[in-house]
């Protein structure tokens, strides 16, 4: 007796060999729209190719937003052309790979073409950055989108789609309009890059980038992953398309090494440096060929005002080399928090502003100079500003030792604690404009040590 096999039930065995074969496959976008796509169009009786686009559009929507956190407006466009190969290729060899399992092989290459085929849309006009939805909402939202386009009840179908509309609008309102404001320190092992966002996306400043130091030649595919995997993908996750400000202290590449990614993925208004600095080679390699014509190039000292910037900037006083001595210092009040960033800036530089007068009050959250090396944070400066909370900002078993324990030692005898990102990862304090704020990691589970 024949034995009669579906296309559902190919499409499901096929399914179970290839989970069998590789049972990441569903962790993967591509996997995930795959298999979800080519079940839609089994168990669908598409009326037209349009019809087809729209539904396909609803269903592969929250796991793009979830893996890519950004939509393109002509998804569904494109939809007309993926359906014909998910009906002629893909569908076909779900069928034949039953019968011939050495066939699943073909499947990955697909797959693998399919997220080259939405990393090529990113490139064309009508990308929209939306952010990421959170895991809950995106399984509801496929779970909603399968029952709209599985029912043929027009008047609940009607609601199902108003209501499917209205979260996306919500969720892209959130984002747009967060009321939180954050100082967020990244890991970027051993290098600085810290992000100032106000509430409501006022002002968004990324100060460095982080970087990693290339001794001898690398592959290609290891290059410039650190912002990639910290700063990019974190700004891009709560919908932040573009920076008012790009601050780079000096010119080391542990402060300046992923320049040019941020500049690569992000819209930037204003490249803020202290003067010296654009004569460095790192500047004329990493930085100048991926400025764009609409940002604005800021070379500074102390006391240069920048529109949109939300703290002043202290230090350096004349033009220097882009050395660690000639590190841009910022100061100022985010969130009700006084806040004090030095870069790498030595005990030399520390003298020069103690001297100067600018460092006038004590401080709330000070990033420790040079992420924590002896060369800097003297006891004199910790002294009057005397911080509340330190930050190191260092990698794991760095070959500096940073922190350095003689440093850790003078904190500890002056009573003022510290947090690492060796140990914390990612450090964020989020607050509201009416001034309440909580630490996002574990810095204190009480949250209670500038409270």
């Amino acid at each position: 007796m024949a034995i009669k096999v579906s296309t559902l039930d190919s499409w499901c065995l096929v399914l179970l060999v290839n989970l069998w074969l590789n049972p990441f496959v569903l962790l993967q976008m591509g996997g995930q729209l795959s298999y979800l796509l080519s079940f839609v169009l089994i168990m669908q009786q598409m009326e037209n190719s349009w019809t087809t686009g729209i539904k396909l559009f609803l269903v592969e929507l929250p796991i793009i937003l979830f893996s890519t956190y950004k939509i393109h407006l002509l998804t569904m466009v494109f939809n007309l052309i993926i359906v014909p190969i998910f009906s002629s290729v893909i569908v076909p060899i779900v069928i034949v790979a039953f019968a011939i399992p050495q066939l699943m092989v073909l499947l990955n290459p697909i797959i693998m073409m399919f997220e080259v085929t939405l990393k090529y849309l990113d490139k064309l006009p009508g990308l929209i950055q939306v952010g990421k939805p959170s895991r809950l909402i995106t399984l509801f939202m496929v779970i909603l989108a399968l029952k709209i386009i599985s029912t043929k009840q027009s008047k609940f179908k009607k609601r199902a789609l108003t209501f499917y509309s209205l979260i996306w609008l919500g969720l892209w309102s959130w984002f747009k309009l967060n009321p939180y404001g954050e100082i967020t320190f990244f890991d970027v092992g051993q290098g600085d890059s810290i992000l100032i966002r106000e509430p409501f996306n006022r002002t968004v400043t990324l100060i460095d980038t982080g970087g990693k130091m290339q001794f001898g030649k690398k592959p290609v595919a290891m290059k410039r992953t650190i912002a990639k995997n910290s700063s990019i993908n974190y700004l891009q996750s709560i919908g932040v398309s573009k920076l008012n400000n790009l601050c780079l202290t000096h010119q080391d590449v542990d402060h300046i090494g992923e320049a040019s990614e941020i500049l690569n993925n992000f819209k930037v208004k204003n490249l803020v440096f202290p003067v010296g600095v654009d004569t460095t080679q790192n500047y004329q390699r990493k930085i100048l060929p991926f400025i764009r014509r609409n940002t604005k190039v800021i070379a500074c000292l102390a006391g240069t005002k920048i529109d949109h910037l939300p703290m002043e900037i202290k230090y350096p006083f004349q033009a220097g080399k882009g050395e660690n001595g000639d590190s841009l210092v910022l100061a100022g009040n985010v969130g009700g928090k006084n806040l004090l960033l030095t870069g790498d800036l030595d005990l030399a530089g520390e003298r020069k502003l103690l001297e100067s007068g600018v460092l006038n009050q004590r401080v709330d959250i000070f990033k420790l100079g040079h992420h924590g090396s002896k060369t800097a944070n003297s006891e004199e400066i910790l002294k009057v500003i005397m911080p509340k909370l330190a930050i190191v900002s260092a990698g794991r078993h760095n070959r500096y030792g940073h922190p350095n324990l003689e440093v850790i030692n003078r904190l500890n005898s002056m009573g003022i604690p510290y947090a690492s990102t060796q140990d914390e990862g990612m450090i964020s304090y989020r607050y509201f404009l009416n001034g309440m704020g909580r630490w996002k990691t574990g810095i204190d589970e009480k949250e209670s040590i500038i409270q």
